[in-house]
């Protein structure tokens, strides 16, 4: 249990610390919607992660049942999806039929996803977990498009893809993480979570530095 505690610990703070870092670069007036929903994102995966961290401080379990905890990855990917979907997306896909590869190739991420998710079901989780492990898997399949095609698509005017696929990148990298996760949880697979969740701390810390630097170069 201790090591469980210690697990949650370090994924609120390195979350906290992401959205630390963009809170004070971006969550003020006249700053870019796009990078202000990235950080938006970033800071429901720190409620999230104290939340189940708080749970398990005072005993009480985080699977096996649905906790509200688990919202803050849904609440995550669907700011993530929203930031990539509309006018970034209409910036690089204006629907011509020469882009129709890499709208193709965006559903990748939606079929790992739902790949991953299979496991889910086919675990022996109680019925309320793969409930609840299928809004999130919901989250991540949308926003796992939008990266995916984002990485792909050729740039265009002012480098606006070219500068945040790197964002695209980490996000993506860490959406499989979370699904994989999730994943073994409801298989009972202590020592994989573990290691997922350590990389989860590296990935979510550096992921909005990443998206910083991309907007730096994408506004010069």
């Amino acid at each position: 249990m201790e090591h469980i505690l210690l697990l949650y610990a370090a994924m609120t703070l390195s979350s906290a610390g992401s959205f630390a870092y963009g809170a004070v670069k971006y969550l003020k007036p006249h700053k870019p919607l796009y990078a202000s929903m990235i950080v938006l994102g970033i800071g429901c995966i720190m409620i999230g992660r104290a939340y189940s961290f708080l749970r398990i401080l005072t005993g009480l379990p985080v699977t096996g049942i649905f906790h509200v905890g688990i919202l803050g990855i849904v609440g995550a990917f669907a700011f993530f999806f929203s930031a990539n979907f509309g006018q970034i997306d209409s910036l690089v896909d204006g629907g011509e039929k020469d882009l129709s590869k890499y709208r193709i190739a965006g559903l990748a991420g939606v079929i790992v996803t739902l790949v991953l998710y299979m496991f889910i079901i086919l675990s022996p989780a109680s019925t309320a977990e793969k409930i609840t492990d299928s809004l999130a898997a919901a989250a991540v399949a949308g926003a796992s498009y939008f990266h995916v095609k984002h990485v792909l698509i050729p740039d265009v005017d002012y480098g606006v893809v070219k500068c945040q696929r790197g964002y695209n990148i980490v996000a993506l990298i860490y959406g499989i993480l979370c699904m994989l996760e999730l994943v073994f949880t409801a298989n009972g697979a202590e020592t994989p979570v573990f290691v997922i969740c350590v990389l989860e701390c590296i990935v979510s810390a550096a992921l909005i530095p990443v998206m910083h630097k991309g907007v730096v170069n994408w506004s010069r």
